[in-house]
Parts: structure tokens; sequence; C-alpha cells
């Protein structure tokens, strides 16, 4: 075995040419780099620039050499390469003064300057991938330049204040400060740091999914809001909400909750102005300090101050600026003129290499009076970032001014492509982009970063709203938004293609991001300048992600205003499908199954029917067949799920079949038809294996793997393998598990592993699948499965002996019935009965299986019928009637026998047979019970069984 295992170890390693440095190793081969040991994400021309310069330490690499290795064949302005530069540095963490690895030689080209070695070396194959974070984690800040007193302070203070507010003016580094403390803060946050950019949202009524979101809360809370805070009571968790000022009160109203909550979590808002909660504790950003005015300085001294460090910094790494002696009162004046303000003193830095300081600071003379009019009561240093904004702005070419404003339309971060798309209504080329985007970039107008094998470009919140205003302002642009859309549009319908064969994890974080900009097309879409047919084309689009994601509450909501629409303007008969099966499915999973679930999937078949697509006819009856199992509509179910099986055997092509073949069968063992029931879920067990891959085709099988197992286990318990049905049930939940399919994971434990456990009296299962449902509904807070964790978590109590318990299983089956759950509803008052029979409360079990039977009946859920008259019988010897509780026993037992039911026939001939001998019948007793526990093959350490022995043990010995 040992052996073996080596074989396989070795088979996974690789001899590769590495490039060592520092605690970094570059496989140029598979375009790789490792950071002890963990891989690291940069951009595919980072890459490539990387590669180039560390196979040649120590020497001068020319701008020219670099721009072929990175863009062959390409002609392109060099600010491009300052930017992929910047971007390695980053990945680096190369960013300090004094490079370590990358240094500048001015106006030549670069040159790697750390020790390098090269050599041929074992490199794991299954290195770990870097997945995805539930979290939205704040990005990485390094260089940060005078604020080491205001970040150790804030990072002490959250140690004793759960809220602190960073209040200061636009452009004065508020989120750069936070983000530094937060991660010096860090090490405290057991479950981490959660970053939300509420600069993103437009719209203060998102600020509630916003949060949901970022903080990876997946399923479909009816209260954004409360979820937030049930989610963060249990954790020990730095949230940070950036840029509040735009949705204040909405932010004050979820501070304010905070703080009154019992948690362990702590929070840091920036703003422009204070939340104003009784709690809060304000820290107050001044602007980074700059030698007075009128005061001689030479390098040393000034380079002291920290506007000025920044100043050189930035001018340095974009222009190869010099400090020298006579620049120093210019630049002096230059950082006093700014006030101070960080983002200022940027944009007037990155200016260096078009004029000397003393040029820039006679711009600055001449153009510091302006007022941004767009800013109401604005402080005087916010009017002077605003004006360098807007001085900035006015050096730009004219191609570039138009670009600028246009990438205003972007909510977040966005790549070349989009910007190139958006711009061609303007009557930008893509040249005009690529070269623009790289000298926005440079003059620090706009954020580059690497994302995957590209850049990714982001506007801060001060410069987009400038932007804003000048995209208006042009008439060129007037288009922007309705390009921004379509790029929108286009992106997700991509997504709908890829989502079949990209990586889950992969495409998840691909799509994921773009979540903040499908937002604002279709606030704008739906809006009264806006496109709706594009809106709801967009919606339909966007259904993949929110389904993957299970950002299920959000969807509900934008669903239904598109279909409202939908049925109110001329609109495809498809479209209208869709959005119905895909309302449909949202609903299914809310806390109460109300009409309006019905009245999609109504729709969603009405329409379908309409377009004349038959795969979606199939879809919507499948959907609302599983609808009308969960408030326990049998027949009904069983109709509609022939009808969908009958299109599947006329098309096998229909991607439903297999889903209409698992709910029929799952229908007709709810019904009490265990043999077919279980000849279709038997074949279907055999068609899905246990992938082991990471594709999508993978995945769905895994899926169909898991979905499989949580029916089949209720039907073979049944049917009298309760050591099968438990295996079945943990493969799936275990499948769910390794595969992250939180939502299945919820179902196989509710709908199999759970029942078995409960039923077959195994206790510890019980309370393990317990704490992991309550585990699964902090990750995918389904609010139906809340009532069923309840319900199961109340009947282990039960069965431990708490007397109190009993009320609690009421308290969950009357939410249970309340929400509309009502498969099972039956079992579940029986079990309620039994627990009351157990404290001699006869009329309170007497009610209980009699609501039971009604149910029942109602619902068609033949299944448990002997099982219930069994429980009824059981009351009815409480009530001192044993003999209509023997007559009532025959009648249970020729029903399990009619259904093939063995495990109701096993109790039913128990219960009898114990009456039997205590009323001196025991060889008849004998008689009944010998060949049915006979016929079991397996399960013999269930309570069941080894109730049933225990009796035929005893009759035997006194016989």
């Amino acid at each position: 075995m040992q052996a073996i295992t080596e074989t396989l170890q070795a088979g996974r390693r690789r001899e590769e040419l590495t490039f060592s440095f520092g605690p970094f190793r570059l496989v140029p081969r598979r375009q790789l780099l490792l950071q002890d040991g963990r891989p690291v994400k940069m951009g595919g021309r980072a890459f490539e620039l990387l590669q180039l310069l560390v196979q040649r330490p120590g020497e001068l690499v020319s701008k020219d050499e670099l721009m072929e290795a990175a863009w062959p064949g390409t002609f392109l302005h060099d600010s491009n390469l300052k930017v992929n530069m910047w971007s390695l540095r980053r990945s680096l963490g190369d960013t300090q003064e004094e490079p370590v690895y990358i240094a500048t030689v001015a106006r030549r080209g670069y040159k790697f300057i750390a020790e390098v070695q090269a050599s041929i070396g074992d490199v794991a194959a299954g290195l770990p991938h870097v997945e995805p974070a539930g979290l939205s984690r704040p990005p990485v800040v390094r260089g940060v330049v005078g604020r080491e007193a205001e970040i150790a302070g804030i990072a002490e203070a959250l140690i004793e204040r759960r809220h602190i507010t960073l209040a200061g003016a636009g452009g004065v580094g508020k989120t750069t400060v936070a983000i530094a403390a937060a991660q010096v803060f860090a090490s405290r946050c057991r479950d981490g740091v959660c970053f939300v950019d509420l600069s993103t949202i437009a719209d203060p009524m998102l600020f509630g999914t916003a949060l949901v979101t970022a903080l990876g809360i997946r399923g479909n809370s009816d209260n954004s809001m409360a979820a937030v805070l049930d989610y963060l009571r249990a954790r020990q968790m730095l949230v940070v909400l950036d840029n509040c000022e735009h949705v204040l009160p909405a932010a004050t109203m979820f501070a304010g909750r905070f703080v009154t909550d019992t948690s362990s979590s702590r929070l840091l808002a920036t703003s422009r102005e204070p939340l104003g909660t009784p709690t809060e504790h304000l820290v107050r950003l001044g602007p980074l300090g700059s030698p007075p005015p009128g005061r001689a300085l030479a390098i040393g001294e000034a380079i002291k101050f920290p506007g000025v460090q920044l100043f050189v910094g930035r001018a340095a790494a974009w222009s190869n600026y010099q400090f020298v002696d006579d620049d120093c009162d210019a630049v002096a004046r230059i950082c006093h003129a700014l006030d101070g303000l960080p983002l200022a003193i940027e944009l007037a830095a990155a200016q260096i290499g078009r004029f000397t300081p003393r040029q820039l600071l006679a711009l600055l003379d001449q153009n510091l009076g302006f007022r941004a009019p767009i800013i109401d009561a604005a402080t005087p240093r916010h009017e002077t970032l605003m004006a360098t904004i807007d001085w900035s702005f006015k050096l730009l070419s004219q191609q570039e001014a138009r670009l600028f404003g246009l990438l205003s339309v972007f909510s977040d971060a966005f790549e070349a492509e989009d910007a190139v798309f958006v711009a061609e209504a303007a009557g930008l080329t893509p040249v005009d982009v690529v070269t623009g985007l790289g000298s926005l970039v440079a003059k620090s107008l706009l954020n580059a970063q690497a994302q995957g094998a590209g850049l990714r470009y982001r506007l801060l919140d001060s410069t987009r709203r400038y932007a804003a205003e000048r995209r208006l302002a042009d008439p060129a642009s007037r288009q922007a938004l309705d390009r921004h859309a379509r790029r929108m549009l286009a992106l997700f319908e991509q997504s709908e293609e890829e989502w079949n064969w990209r990586e889950p994890a992969d495409w998840t974080e691909r799509y994921l991001g773009r979540i903040a900009d499908l937002r604002a097309a279709l606030s704008w879409a739906f809006g009264a300048d806006g496109d709706p047919v594009l809106g709801i084309r967009l919606t339909v689009a966007a259904v993949t992600l929110w389904s993957e994601t299970a950002i299920l509450s959000e969807a509900q909501a934008r669903l239904e205003t598109a279909l409202g629409l939908a049925k109110s303007i001329a609109c495809d008969d498809l479209l209208r499908a869709k959005l119905a099966c895909a309302l449909g499915w949202s609903l299914f999973y809310a806390r109460k199954l109300s009409n309006e679930n019905e009245l999609a999937w109504l729709d969603a078949i009405a329409f379908s029917r309409s377009a004349g697509d038959v795969e979606y006819q199939q879809r919507a009856l499948v959907g609302f067949a599983f609808y009308l199992l969960q408030i326990g509509q049998i027949p009904r179910a069983i109709t509609h799920l022939e009808e969908a099986t009958a299109l599947g055997n006329r098309d096998r092509d229909l991607t439903a079949t297999s889903e209409a073949d698992r709910a029929w069968a799952w229908a007709q063992a709810f019904a009490g038809e265990l043999s077919k029931s279980r000849l279709v879920l038997d074949r279907l067990t055999a068609a899905y294996s246990l992938a082991e891959g990471r594709s999508r085709k993978d995945a769905n099988e895994v899926y169909r793997f898991i979905t499989v197992r949580f029916n089949l286990p209720f039907v073979a318990w049944m049917q009298g393998q309760a050591e099968y049905a438990a295996k079945l049930a943990d493969d799936a939940v275990e499948a769910a598990d390794r595969g992250g399919h939180w939502v299945s994971q919820s179902n196989a434990l509710g709908l199999a592993a759970l029942p078995i456990s409960l039923e077959t009296g195994n206790l510890a299962a019980l309370e393990h699948y317990t704490e992991r449902l309550r585990r699964n509904l902090d990750r995918e807070r389904i609010s139906r499965w809340i009532p069923v964790e309840r319900y199961f978590s109340a009947c282990l109590r039960d069965l431990r002996g708490d007397l109190r318990a009993v009320e609690d299983i009421r308290a969950a089956i009357e939410e249970l019935i309340d929400c509309r759950f009502l498969m099972r509803i039956g079992s579940y008052l029986a079990v309620l009965a039994r627990a009351y029979l157990r404290q001699g409360r006869t009329k309170e079990a007497r009610k209980a299986i009699a609501r039971a039977l009604r149910h029942q009946e109602d619902q068609g859920e033949r299944w448990c019928r002997p099982e219930l008259l069994r429980v009824e019988a059981s009351v009815l010897f409480h009530e001192g009637e044993p003999l209509l509780a023997e007559s009532l026993l025959q009648q249970a037992l020729t029903e399990a026998r009619a259904m093939g039911a063995k495990t109701f026939e096993l109790r039913i001939a128990t219960d009898l047979a114990a009456y039997w001998i205590a009323t001196g019948r025991r060889p008849k007793a004998i008689r009944l019970l010998a060949p049915v526990y006979e016929s079991f093959t397996e399960g013999f350490e269930v309570r069941d069984l080894v109730a049933a022995s225990h009796l035929l043990q005893g009759a035997r010995a006194c016989a």
C-alpha cells in the first residue's frame, strides 16, 4: 500500500525549470508564480514582464524589449508598460521607495536587482487553487505614507470599541487608512475581515443587498438586515463599510442595530460625515503633513513631511522623477496648496514629466480658484480636491477627456474590452481606448489592478462622480448608459454559455465581480429613460448568476419587476416563460410557499406552450410539480409529472427529463406506490456516479448523484433496508459537503439523513446531522429549513428525556404548516402524538393524530397511512379501547403489506404481537411476528428490529 501511495505521489510531481528569488518561485512553463508555496494572482502581461526580467537578473532590460515581450507586434503608448509594471510590483509587494526586486532606470527601462537562482526541481501538479472566498475581502494596501499613527490608533481602538467611523473630506485617504487598520486588526478576527464598497451602489435600498452579497450570505432571507445581524452574531469579524456618505440613513440604521446586538464582531465605517449613532467612536482624518509656506528646506528636511514623501514617490514611480534641492520649495508649496489631500497630491504628481515642479505650481495657482458647482455645502478641502480633479481633466486630450467621462458608467472594476464597447458609440476606436486607459492610470485618474490574465480598471468614488458630470455634459456620450447595459447583457449571456464548461469556482469569481454593474444596468433599463425590453433580457441572462450564488432574495425582487413589465408590454413569450420559471424557483425556497409561487409556475407553463418551446414547457411542469409536492398536493403533482415525462419520452434530449423522472418517482412513493418508485430511483442511482473533476459537467453529475440519494433513502427505509437507506443519505450529505453544494446538502439532511436517523432511533446520527443543518443555515439561509431544523432538534431533546421539548416539536410543526411546507406533515404529527403518549398526555395525542390523518387524507399521502393508524391504535390503547385498537392494527397491517412497506409492517406486527402476548395469545403472536422479522436481511441493530427480536425471544422463552 505504501508503495502504491508513493507511486501516486510521484505521478503528481513534475520536473520544472524554476527561478527562485526571496520567497517566490517562478515556473514559466506553467505560467505560475508561487509565494511560500501558494499561487500568486497576477495578470498575464505582468507575468511576461517578470519572466523576461528574472531571466536577465542585474541587466538593463529596455522598454522596447519589455513591450515586445508583453505585447508582441503591437504598438502601444508606454503608459501601458508603466501600468503593468506597477501591477507587477504590487503583486511582489515591491512598492516601497527603495525597491527590493525591480528598479527603474530613468527613461531607459527596468532592472531586476534581487538575486535569482535558476534550477530544475519538483513542482507539485496538484497545487491549491486560488478559490474565491465567500467574504468580500479588502484589497491589499502597501506603501501607505504618513498614516502610521492613525492606523495604529484605529486598530487599538477596535479592541475595545465595536463601532468606529473614520470621517474626513473626499480624497483624504479614508479608504486606504481603514484598509490598513483592518489589516493590522485582522489577526484578532477569527472569522476574517469583510469589505463592503458602498460606492458601487447608487440606491440606498440596495444597502442590505450589498451587505448580504459582501458577506457571502446565500439564500432567501426575508429581511437582509436581520440576516446580516444573525450572521454576525455568532462570529468574530470586522466589517468595513466604505463610502457611507451617499447611503447615510441606511448605514446609520444598520450601525445602530449592530451595536445593540450581541456580537463579538466590529464595525469600521468611512464617511465624509459621522453616522450619528449614540455609541459611535469618531476618528477624524486630517490632511497629510506638509511644510509650512515660506520656510526654506533642504531635501533631508522636506522629505520628512508625508505630503512631500507621497508626491516624490508617485512622481518617481510614473516619471522617474529625481527630487533635487531646487525643487524643494515648489514641491512643498504644491502640497500645501493642495491642502495635504493624498488624492489631489497624486493627481498633481502624475503631471511630473510634462511639467517641472515650478511649472506645475504656476498652473495650480491659476486653476485652484475653481469651485465645483455640483457640490452643495462642500468643505474647503473637498473643493480643493474637486478643483484638482477639474484641473487634471483640463490637461487631458479631447479623446482622453471623453473616455474619462464614459468610464463613469461603470460602478465597479471593468476590463479594457468593456471600455472599448461603451466608447464605440462616442466615436473612440479600440486603440484610442487602450492608449487612453494607460494614460489615465499614469495621471492617477484611474486605478488598475491585476485580475486573472489581464488588468481591471476602476474609478475612485470622487473621480467617478466628477467624470459622470462631464459625461452628462458631453453630447457624444448620450448613449453611454445604453451601451453599458448592452455590454452587461453580452457579458451575462456569455456567462450562460460559459456556465456549461467553465470550472464552477472560476465562473463564480468571474461573474460575481460584475454584480454592481449588473444592478446599475438593470436600474437604468427599468428607469424613466431606459429600455425595458433590454432590462427583461438582462434579467433573464442574470438568472444563472443569482441561482449559482444563491442570491435568491435579490433574484426574486428583480424577477417580479421584470415579469410584471413583460406582461404589460410587447415581449417574446419565451422570455416571459424564462422569467416565470426563474421566479417560481426563487419563490420555492421562500419561508412561506405562497400562491404567488403557483401563479408563477402556471404563467411559465402557459408562456412556454404559447412560445412552442418544449424544453421550457417540461421545466415548468417539473418545477410546478415540485412546488405541489412541497405543499402536499400529491395527485396534482403526479398529473403534471406524467405530462412532463411524456414530453421526455418523445424527446430524450430534453434537459429536465431526469428531474421529471426523479420527481415522478418521489410522488409515486408519497402516493404509496413504492415498487413503481423504487424501479425508477434505482435506475437513476445507477446512472449517476460521483465524478471527481472540477468541470461543470462533473458538478452536474455530482448534483444528480446527490439529489437521487435524498429521494431513494425514504423508499428504501420503508421497504425494510434501514442500513442501506442510512448509507445513501450519508453519501448524499458527504458528496454535497465535498462539492460545497450547501443547498443540496440541506435538502439531503432535511429529506433523508434526519428523518432516517429519527425513525431508526440513531440519536448520535440525529445530533450530528442536526448540527450540520444548523451550520448550513449560516452558509445558505434557506428559510424553509429553519423550522425543519427546529423540529428535529426538539425531537432529539425529547428522545433524550427533555419533557419541555414536546412543546418545541409542536411549535415547529405549526410553523411548517403556516409556511405551507406540508410534505410529510402527517408523519411529523404522528411523532408528536407518540411524544405526548410517552408523557401520558392522551388528549393531546388524540388531537395530534387526528390532524395527521386529516392531512394524510387531504394530501393523498398514502405512504404514511399504516403508521398513522398504528399510532392511533396506541392512543386507543391508552384510552382503554383495546378491541378497537386491535382492529385498527389489523387494518394497518393489511395496508402496509399492500404497499410493500416492510418497516411499517414490522412495527405494526410488533405492536399487535405484544397485545396478543399480553392477552394470552402467545403462539398466534409468534406466528405473526416471526416471518415478518425473518424476512429482513439487514438493519438488525435498528430500534424496530431490536424491539421485535426482544419480543420474539421473550415469547419463545415462555412458550
